[in-house]
Order: C-alpha cells, then sequence, then structure tokens
C-alpha cells in the first residue's frame, strides 16, 4: 500500500501545474464508456464473449472490479493473474475492442443529453476533455456517433498512459495537457475506479448511474445524475463559484 501511494504522489508531482501558465478557470472531463455512451451492456457482452472462448467464467462482482472503467490489459492481467506475453496481449486486445466497436455501432446508445450538454460548455467556452481507458479508434467511433468530434480539446486514451485507473495517471494527465489545475476540473465517471482514479488527482466528481445506482455512487461523488439532461452548463459554473466561495471562506 505504501508503494502504491509513493507511486501515486511522484505522479502528481510530475504533473503539477504552474498555476501562471493557466489559460482558462475551469474544465470537465468525460469518461467515455458508461458516460458519453451507454456502452456497458455491449462490453460485458465482448468480454463475456470472449472469457467463454476461454473457459473462464467471472460472477457479477468480479466484472464490476476487473472490467469496468479499467484498459483492456489490465483486466487480462487481472484475471489471468499475471502479464501476458506480448504478442498474445495484442491478439486478445484487438479482439476485445473489436468487439466493442462493432457493438457500440449496432447495439449501443448515447448517453441522452449528452451532446447538448458538451455543446452547451463549448458555449460558455468551458473547455472539455475526455480521460477513457478505451483506445483511440473507439473513441472516434463514439464521437462521430454523438457529432461532437469537434469539441474536445484534450483527448487521453488507453494507448497515453501506462496505468489504469483507479490510479489518476489518466486525469492528472489530461489536467496538463489543458493547462489547468486538477483542482478546476470537474469530472463525470460511472466506475468506482474511475470515481477512484479522479479523486485521487484532487478533482470533483458527478457520477452517472448507468453502472451502479445512485445510492452506491452518492458518498463517492459530489452528486448523482441519471444523465445529462438532469445537468446544465450553469450548474457547472455554480459548482465552481462555490469551490472558490469555500476556498476564500
Amino acid at each position: 500500500m505504501q508503494h502504491k501511494y509513493c507511486i501515486i504522489q511522484h505522479f502528481k508531482q510530475k504533473h503539477c501545474i504552474n498555476m501562471e501558465h493557466i489559460q482558462q478557470p475551469m474544465a470537465v472531463i468525460f469518461d467515455m464508456d458508461g458516460v458519453i455512451i451507454d456502452s456497458n451492456p455491449v462490453i460485458i457482452k465482448a468480454w463475456k464473449n470472449f472469457f467463454d472462448s476461454q473457459n473462464i467464467t467471472l460472477t457479477d462482482e468480479q466484472f464490476n472490479h476487473y472490467i469496468f472503467g479499467r484498459t483492456a490489459s489490465d483486466t487480462l492481467r487481472m484475471v489471468y493473474g499475471k502479464p501476458l506475453e506480448a504478442d498474445v496481449l495484442a491478439e486478445y486486445c484487438t479482439f476485445l475492442n473489436s468487439e466493442v466497436g462493432l457493438f457500440y455501432e449496432t447495439e449501443s446508445k448515447l448517453v441522452p443529453g449528452i451532446t447538448e450538454f458538451v455543446k452547451a460548455l463549448a458555449a460558455h467556452n468551458i473547455p472539455v476533455a475526455i480521460a477513457t481507458s478505451a483506445p483511440r479508434k473507439n473513441v472516434d467511433l463514439v464521437l462521430k456517433l454523438a457529432g461532437i468530434s469537434d469539441l474536445f480539446k484534450v483527448i487521453t486514451d488507453a494507448s497515453q498512459v501506462q496505468f489504469s485507473k483507479p490510479h489518476p495517471e489518466v486525469y492528472l494527465k489530461t489536467a496538463e495537457r489543458l493547462m489547468i489545475d486538477p483542482s478546476r476540473c470537474v469530472v463525470f465517471e460511472d466506475s468506482f475506479s474511475g470515481i477512484a482514479a479522479a479523486k485521487a488527482a484532487g478533482m470533483m466528481v458527478i457520477g452517472l448511474s448507468t453502472t451502479h445506482t445512485a445510492n452506491e455512487l452518492s458518498p463517492e461523488t459530489e452528486e448523482v445524475i441519471s444523465d445529462f439532461s438532469d445537468i446544465d452548463a450553469q450548474h457547472i459554473i455554480n459548482l465552481f463559484n462555490d469551490q472558490y466561495d469555500a476556498i476564500g471562506k
């Protein structure tokens, strides 16, 4: 546990941002699966197809722990209990990502209100970014489906990080690329590993109850919404203003 803490502290120091260079006062960062697209049912389907081919059976609890919010390589390492050979890992990840990408197009639905909400944030000049455990190919596909590809200032995907969520690396790197202090970022997340990653990075978190219930997410987040029809850009502005007021008192 102490070793893990030291690694996280190292990343926080490495990705510490000089406040003098910050260009924007706030930013909104989105996870992708279960946040922009309600994809967790098809992610489960893709993984179950894979595990069936490997004669592996996981419980619902194991799916929640091993899969949601994590990179495919991290999931495979945890399930097999050891690192896989590079060529085997590449083969498995290619199969899984292709399966998920196919299901995105045929069976997944966007989370209601996401397109309008992102456009509203952009209209208020609030930078938006993505920090996801998914591969870039799948990110591009989802953003194309949503019609918001050109609105995201920064996209940090699985290929750009060494550590999977719940490690904060993906969020710290995203904040660094945005040139915004992590404490001035609000994150939308649906998984416990993603929520833990964002909080470890020092960010505010709003939960999406697409994967877990509101009651399960509430103790770990600022608030919980069912979809983006429950929130608007002004609410985000108010969150940051309230934070600033609280610091000033």
